[in-house]
């Protein structure tokens, strides 16, 4: 059954993963150590999002020249998209060629541009905070310090928080290892929310005579789908009926800490992994509140 158009033009608005964003300076301060970060959805992901909504064979793009009045030459794209009953519709905008590789940064920019008429990314102009961020010289240009990257994150997720959205899982460009509460690696973790972190103690898992009680309550974070947990530590113990059980000590973006459980073998957890998709649950069995990791992604960049 063929989509609606309110639905097509929903799914391509739904809030990108912070991997598929890509930051460029806008403006520098006059010291040149920093500048002004602005976020665009890379092309790549652009191409996923319409091929996973309206299919591949519906929707194609095309470009043309454009040339300014004594200005930088110009590409204008135009993303065409089949609606049934209708026919192809096509939506244009266009940028100037960049400074680097002039042609091909112009048709990348003008695509990106022609997205956000379809909605595709159009919920980065909300970020309207200025983001100033450490910069570094190359070449003729300037561009933002590897290790400012958590800070653009955390600000978009930040964002994401205030609308009451959550963002889609990272393109396919990345290569994913995930775990299930099952033990069956290999499989993606279903995009469900998951819960908080807090402290938690060991020896109420450890207690075989009831089942501990999932438990719904304020947390004092927020979990995402997307690169929200680091590893710290982590510490292979046994529990009462001397079944594997993982220690792991999680931090997310804000830098807090807390212990999480999860039973059985996790050869995947190891300091510095990164933990997508979590699936942490509060479970309560009398008195003592503690944390279970039930679910999560392990997410390689592809080279």
């Amino acid at each position: 059954m063929a989509k609606d158009a309110k639905t097509i033009r929903e799914e391509l608005a739904r809030p990108f993963a912070p991997e598929d964003l890509e930051w460029r300076i806008q403006v520098t301060s006059k010291d040149k150590a920093s500048g002004l970060a602005i976020p665009y959805v890379t092309n790549r992901a652009i191409q996923d999002r319409l091929d996973e909504v309206v299919g591949p064979e519906n929707w194609y793009n095309d470009y043309k020249p454009w040339h300014g009045n004594g200005k930088k030459d110009a590409q204008i794209c135009g993303i065409s998209i089949y609606f049934e009953g209708k026919g192809f519709i096509t939506k244009w905008d266009g940028a100037e060629d960049s400074d680097i590789e002039p042609i091909k940064g112009g048709l990348s920019d003008s695509m990106k541009r022609a997205a956000v008429q379809w909605g595709i990314g159009r919920i980065l102009y909300k970020m309207t905070k200025p983001l100033w961020v450490k910069i570094e010289q190359k070449g003729n240009s300037y561009v933002i310090c590897d290790t400012e990257r958590p800070k653009l994150n955390a600000a978009y997720l930040e964002l994401l928080d205030k609308l009451h959205q959550l963002p889609t899982s990272p393109g396919a460009a990345q290569a994913q290892l995930s775990y299930k509460r099952d033990g069956q690696a290999g499989q993606q973790a279903q995009n469900t929310a998951p819960t908080a972190m807090p402290q938690t103690q060991q020896q109420a898992l450890r207690q075989p005579s009831q089942q501990p009680q999932q438990v719904q309550q304020p947390l004092p974070f927020t979990t995402r789908q997307v690169c929200q947990y680091v590893v710290v530590s982590v510490s292979n113990q046994q529990d009462m009926s001397g079944q594997p059980l993982v220690c792991t000590v999680l931090q997310n973006a804000e830098g807090k800490q807390a212990k999480v459980y999860a039973q059985g073998s996790h050869p995947m957890l190891m300091p510095g992994a990164q933990l997508y998709d979590a699936q942490i649950t509060m479970r309560k069995q009398g008195n003592v509140a503690f944390y279970t990791l039930d679910g999560y992604q392990v997410v390689q960049q592809a080279a």
